[in-house]
């Protein structure tokens, strides 16, 4: 069962909820919880980063929420949450953070929204929970977060979410707003979960906590040469013999054509 959550505190999460509620036929199963197939839409007070339970039948979780950005560039996200300059990180499923982002694409280019579509890299809370957190947000103003086309995009792209076979990798390098991951989760089959970009302070004990906190385990560290400066490239080669796992670059056209979907 995939357990959707909306912080009432949210008027996104608030936009996208009742998106699902008029677009799919859930029917109430508590007082402020609703089931359709094996999705659970469920209400809660706090505010999305601070959620620090969710019931045992959820093995996973989708938060819908609100996006903050200065450009207030309207945009549709898909991220894990974490703080990596604490060394706590959520438990990242590149299968659910891949397909939200290409139903997003998708779904985004039919209704022609007109929004920006983009992985974005590991930040906030919660990183407690013991199941694998996906955020869907809507950004980047509050005259985004209340746009129904917007939520009913966000809430067709949260139910069609499934899981996929994909090579599992963890994102190194780039911006906030990962291009060069996201275009990888677009176009290949190497999908990401977490995504440690150039000004976290990277080591190599946070890229073994980022392999130990993907469900079902890492393939690849997937990185963006150009985003990481020499020092950080040979923290991951070092990480990378340790754990026995293969870099590969997102520009190599190599990459590109050997992982191709």
């Amino acid at each position: 069962m995939k357990l959707i959550l909306a912080s009432k505190k949210d008027p996104a999460a608030q936009n996208i909820a009742t998106c699902l509620l008029e677009l799919y036929p859930f029917r109430r199963v508590g007082e402020e919880e609703f089931r359709y197939g094996d999705a659970v839409l469920a209400y809660t007070e706090k505010d999305s980063a601070e959620i620090d339970f969710v019931p045992p039948f959820a093995d996973e979780t989708i938060v819908v929420s609100r996006h903050v950005s200065e450009s207030h560039r309207p945009t549709l996200s898909v991220h894990v949450p974490g703080k990596p300059e604490e060394k706590r990180l959520g438990i990242a499923k590149p299968s659910t953070v891949g397909s939200i982002l290409r139903a997003l694409h998708s779904i985004e280019k039919k209704t022609g929204l007109g929004y920006e579509v983009s992985l974005e890299a590991t930040h906030h809370g919660p990183t407690d929970l013991e199941v694998p957190v996906t955020f869907v947000e809507i950004g980047s103003s509050p005259r985004e977060w209340v746009d129904r086309k917007a939520g009913e995009v966000v809430a067709r792209a949260v139910i069609s979410a499934s899981t996929p076979k994909c090579l599992q990798a963890v994102g190194v390098g780039g911006p906030h707003y990962s291009p060069r991951h996201t275009e990888a989760c677009l176009y290949t089959k190497v999908w990401v979960g977490h995504v440690l970009p150039k000004y976290v302070s990277l080591d190599e004990e946070l890229l073994e906590l980022a392999v130990e906190r993907t469900q079902g385990g890492v393939s690849l560290f997937l990185v963006d040469k150009k985003g990481l400066n020499s020092i950080q490239r040979r923290i991951v080669f070092k990480a990378s013999e340790k754990l026995g796992i293969k870099v590969i670059n997102t520009t190599d056209a190599a990459f590109q054509q050997s992982f191709k979907t």
